[in-house]
């Protein structure tokens, strides 16, 4: 992959401070791992969570997972947006999505780039086209070519995080961080 030009850091920090919210960091700590695995992070070692949020926000696509009513997972590629750290996403009503978030609503966010793995767990909830943050829209419409949109046929959901772990495949033996939200 090419290395990033200095404007497109620039502008990529600038879209981070937008999106944040105000004062809130989740809490990082190092996730408990086998001695075998290798993984000797320290404090010092831990991932800033800017490293999470700009990896998040950058992604085209996501995997999502979902829980079948007989407890099977589900996974699903999608897009979606990371906004003020929460994910917004739509999908139509009658999705399999849709209808394993509607019997429960825990599921897993997966980034697209594997070698620096953002892990989300969360818990979605329905959200009206009102309710979502001013700029979202127009963002979706930036980023994929359309705008978030209001539809009898779909819902819009947000996944607000509970747990994410970020996991750097260069640097997984030092560096693997879990960040807990409130």
């Amino acid at each position: 992959m090419p290395a990033k030009s200095a404007k497109h850091k620039a502008s990529s920090k600038k879209r981070v401070a937008k999106t944040s919210r105000a004062g809130t960091k989740p809490a990082a700590s190092q996730p408990i791992l086998p001695a075998s695995y290798g993984v000797r992070t320290t404090s010092k070692s831990l991932l800033d969570w800017e490293w999470a949020r700009d990896r998040l926000i950058q992604s085209q696509n996501y995997v999502i997972v979902t829980v079948y009513p007989d407890g099977r997972p589900h996974a699903m590629g999608m897009h979606g947006l990371w906004w003020e750290d929460v994910f917004y996403f739509g999908t139509g009503n009658t999705t399999r999505k849709a209808r394993n978030l509607a019997r429960n609503p825990r599921c897993i966010l997966i980034n697209e780039r594997l070698e620096e793995l953002v892990i989300v767990e969360g818990t979605a909830e329905t959200v009206s086209f009102a309710d979502l943050p001013e700029g979202l829209s127009q963002q979706s419409q930036k980023k994929y070519g359309w705008p978030m949109h209001e539809s009898q046929d779909s819902v819009i959901y947000k996944v607000r995080p509970t747990k994410v772990f970020g996991i750097p495949l260069k640097q997984f033996g030092k560096a693997f961080t879990r960040w807990k939200f409130d």
